[in-house]
């Protein structure tokens, strides 16, 4: 019989009694927390169909209620994706980290890319009805385009000119719409459009131009990022 002796560290010791104890804290926290009526929460699902007329009152949040907040995490984006652009511009035209022959890839790119976009449109354009919005239908988009680099490789190449065209209008017509609120309601991004009928895909006022401009931007940046990535081999 053989017998394994394992040596436990003084740190390992340490770290498990802390994790533990943190454990059963918040576990006595989340036991003893009671549930209000009059939360932050309620409160927005009670205003949400006659401030704003969108079905999904987390749109609310992201494109009304914290819509300055919106701009930053777009700029956000904008700068993180120019500065890796920088890093990186000396090697965009190293070969392809993805050449390699996926015929199964190459057969279905043609029929998956255009349904992949469409997607990513619904996914936009119905934001303020139901889970999705401008991020995640950007993201969607962009993911059709790497499917294009991975399968066509060095046969598949973006207007550059159309894409910053793109990225361009759309972060300035975002930033348009929330002037007019300024201008008309008198508070940055306010609602100026009729709010329609709650739960049509013609209502919640400004918040699907919001989206849809969002939307078109973060898919130009996304995009412009995964080429950036696919399009070296080595970086030294």
């Amino acid at each position: 019989m053989i017998n394994i002796k394992k040596d436990i560290s003084i740190e390992t010791l340490v770290v498990s009694l802390l994790v533990s104890v943190m454990t059963i804290m918040l576990i006595s926290l989340f036991l003893n927390f009671d549930v209000v009526s009059n939360s932050i929460g309620t409160e927005i699902i009670g205003i949400d169909a006659d401030t704003t007329g969108s079905a999904n009152a987390v749109t609310s949040v992201v494109t009304y209620f914290r819509g300055f907040d919106t701009l930053g995490e777009v700029t956000i984006l904008f700068l993180s994706i120019f500065g890796i652009g920088l890093g990186l511009e000396g090697y965009k035209d190293k070969l392809n980290i993805f050449a390699y022959e996926n015929q199964l890839l190459k057969t279905a790119v043609d029929t998956l890319f255009p349904l992949i976009i469409l997607f990513g449109f619904y996914v936009i354009i119905h934001g303020h009805l139901s889970p999705g919005g401008g991020f995640q239908g950007g993201v969607i988009i962009a993911s059709a385009f790497l499917l294009m680099f991975l399968a066509k490789n060095d046969d598949f190449a973006l207007n550059h000119k159309i894409m910053g065209l793109i990225e361009a209008l759309s972060g300035a017509s975002f930033i348009l719409i929330g002037l007019l609120g300024l201008l008309i309601m008198n508070r940055f991004f306010d609602n100026f459009l009729p709010l329609g009928t709650l739960g049509d895909l013609f209502s919640g006022g400004v918040i699907p131009l919001i989206y849809i401009f969002v939307g078109l931007k973060v898919s130009a940046e996304i995009t412009a990022l995964v080429e950036y990535f696919v399009r070296i081999k080595d970086v030294k």
